[in-house]
């Protein structure tokens, strides 16, 4: 029993003297980077340069999208819908003249049937441009507030496209209104931005002041 006990640690070490052979001793430090995988690092940068100088796709993102947004790049713009545009503008002038075009009672004359809106469309670019003070009659009732100009705020074009909207909405129907109109009237006007009152804008009509 005691000749079993003894020759133990004799029989473990040789099972395990193979193993503890195959075992690599561990080691400090690094192992240098193989010279073959810093030329292949190398090789694919100065492809990788080459190929983006030859296909830069104009530096466009669109250039190689599978659904490009071809409005961009389709050539002329299609032309505005002056009535779309109008009623954009309009947004501006709903606080005094309401979303159904029929004013404040007193105070903001109403745009529905008005000789001023579907009438001398010079005369009504005049107002856009300049504004007017009251008192004003419109449908035989008296308004008195004041309207401000428009002309540092939007171009011949929308001023054009507003008073074609008002002209034909709410049962109105008047001819649409050119931007040549508005930029003949806003030349007329250059050297006086006074606002017009009645009496004014009467003269002005008759073209027998600028």
């Amino acid at each position: 029993m005691s000749s079993h006990s003894d020759n133990l640690p004799d029989r473990v070490l040789s099972m395990h003297e193979q193993a503890v052979r195959e075992m690599e001793e561990p080691k400090d430090g690094s192992t240098a980077t193989p010279v073959a995988f810093i030329l292949m690092c190398f090789f694919f940068t100065a492809w990788g340069g080459y190929y983006i100088a030859d296909n830069p796709g104009s530096w466009s993102g669109q250039e190689y999208n599978e659904q490009p947004n071809h409005t961009a790049f389709s050539g002329p713009a299609a032309p505005t819908d002056p009535m779309l545009l109008g009623k954009e503008i309009f947004s501006a002038c709903t606080q005094c003249h309401q979303s159904d075009g029929k004013g404040v009672a007193g105070m903001y004359p109403p745009l529905v049937a008005s000789e001023y809106v579907t009438g001398d469309e010079r005369r009504l670019a005049a107002i856009l441009v300049n504004g007017i003070n009251g008192p004003l009659v419109v449908n035989a009732s008296t308004y008195s507030s004041e309207m401000p100009n428009w002309r540092s705020y939007f171009n011949d074009e929308e001023l054009a496209a507003l008073m074609t909207y008002i002209r034909n909405t709410w049962g109105n129907k008047a001819s649409p209104v050119s931007k040549d109109i508005v930029t003949k009237v806003r030349a007329e006007l250059a050297a006086n931005a006074n606002a017009w009152t009645a009496e004014t804008l009467a003269t002005f009509t008759r073209g027998e002041a600028k």
